[in-house]
C-alpha cells in the first residue's frame, strides 16, 4: 500500500514536468516570416579575433625579456608606434633566481582609471622550457592585420633579431606642401631685378 502514493506522486510531478515542456503557452511567429538565428554575433571588419600562440627559443625568460619589451616600447609605443595613444604597457617578471618568468600585457588606454590600464588587448608570456623559452601571445582585442604584424615582430624579436612590421600599418604621412605664393604679388628671378 506504501509504494501506490509514492507511484502517484511520482505521476503527479511528471505530468507536472511535461506541462512545463509544453510550448502551448509560448509566442509563436507568425506564418510566413524569416527565420530566426540565435546565438549568431556578426564580426565587424574591425573587430579581433582572439587567438594564442606559442614557441619556443633560446635563451633565458630574463634575456628574452629584454628582448620583446624593448622591442614593443620602441615599435608599437614609440614616437611613430601605431598604439602610441591607443594603449599603455605593463610588464611583470621574476627575478633570474627564480626562473625570469614573466609577462607582457598591453591594455587599452583608459583615462578614466588613474594608472589608464583599460581592458587587456595583447599579451606576452615568457616561461622557463626545457627546450629554452616558452613565448606565448595571445591576441585578445587588436584586430587584424596589425595583430598578426605584432605576432611576427614578437617573433623577431624572440629570436634576437630587430625590426617592426607593425609600423607598415601606420598612415602614409603627407609631404608637406610648396609654399603658396600670395595673390597680386609676382616673382620675380633676383638677377632680372632692374
Amino acid at each position: 500500500m506504501l509504494h501506490r502514493p509514492c507511484a502517484m506522486v511520482l505521476v503527479l510531478l511528471q505530468a507536472i514536468g511535461a506541462g512545463a515542456c509544453s510550448s502551448a503557452n509560448l509566442p509563436q511567429l507568425p506564418a510566413g516570416s524569416a527565420p530566426v538565428e540565435t546565438g549568431a554575433v556578426a564580426a565587424g571588419p574591425a573587430e579581433a579575433t582572439p587567438y594564442e600562440t606559442t614557441s619556443i627559443v633560446r635563451g633565458t625568460p630574463t634575456e628574452i625579456y629584454a628582448l620583446v619589451a624593448g622591442g614593443a616600447l620602441r615599435c608599437w609605443l614609440g614616437a611613430d608606434g601605431p598604439l602610441k595613444g591607443t594603449h599603455v604597457f605593463h610588464a611583470e617578471a621574476a627575478p633570474p633566481a627564480e626562473g625570469g618568468a614573466a609577462e607582457i600585457v598591453l591594455h587599452e588606454r583608459d583615462p578614466s582609471y588613474r594608472d589608464q590600464r583599460g581592458p587587456r588587448a595583447f599579451r606576452v608570456s615568457l616561461a622557463a622550457d626545457p627546450g629554452g623559452v616558452r613565448v606565448g601571445v595571445a591576441v585578445i582585442k587588436i584586430a587584424a592585420p596589425l595583430s598578426e604584424l605584432m605576432v611576427r615582430d614578437v617573433a623577431t624579436w624572440a629570436g634576437g633579431d630587430t625590426g617592426c612590421q607593425a609600423r607598415a600599418l601606420r598612415p602614409a604621412q603627407a609631404q608637406p606642401a610648396a609654399p603658396v605664393q600670395k595673390s597680386g604679388t609676382a616673382s620675380v628671378p633676383k638677377g632680372s631685378q632692374r
